[in-house]
């Protein structure tokens, strides 16, 4: 199930039972980049956020955005702009911290593709985030997808969002 595109904070449920937050500007950084004419290419960057030492829940507060250097077009994004790094190593300054990758696709309802998986397998093995999981969202254009994967046991999975009474997550 997707995950309205709206501007507020959404908290998941993680695979070892804790929580992540993604906080609203995320949203609406993503929500600049969805394509929604025919001709917008797709568009994506990095995730950066925090473990809390005391609760093990999980922050998702910002994400890099589309650069100049970066390979765009209909059905493909790749991160090629060194402004990425750089704006990484910035948001270590401020205890935020690489936690996996963000991008677009022009489907209502997104579903990785097979490239998306392969590059999600390979991100499994060589990075590292601040916490035990990497994530990876696709941007739909009428919803969002979020997949985390265990860097321990290599083992992708979607996650959800938190069950709700009314506004209130329970």
């Amino acid at each position: 199930m997707a995950i309205e595109i709206a501007n507020k904070c959404v908290k998941l449920r993680l695979p070892n039972g804790q929580t992540v937050d993604i906080l609203e500007a995320v949203f609406r950084q993503i929500n600049e980049w969805i394509q929604t004419d025919e001709k917008d290419p797709e568009s994506g960057g990095f995730i950066l956020g925090y473990k809390h030492k005391g609760t093990g829940n999980v922050s998702l507060e910002y994400v890099t955005v589309p650069q100049p250097l970066d390979i765009r077009d209909r059905i493909n994004f790749k991160i090629r702009d060194p402004k990425h790094k750089i704006l990484l190593l910035k948001g270590k300054m401020y205890k935020s911290y690489y936690m996996g990758v963000w991008h677009t696709h022009p489907q209502r309802i997104p579903t990785p593709s097979g490239v998306d998986l392969d590059d999600w397998n390979d991100t499994l093995l060589k990075d590292r985030t601040a916490c035990e999981y990497v994530f990876f969202l696709i941007a739909g254009t009428e919803g969002i997808r979020i997949w985390t994967g265990d860097l321990e046991t290599k083992k992708i999975e979607e996650i959800y969002e938190c069950e709700k009474e009314g506004d209130i997550y329970k």
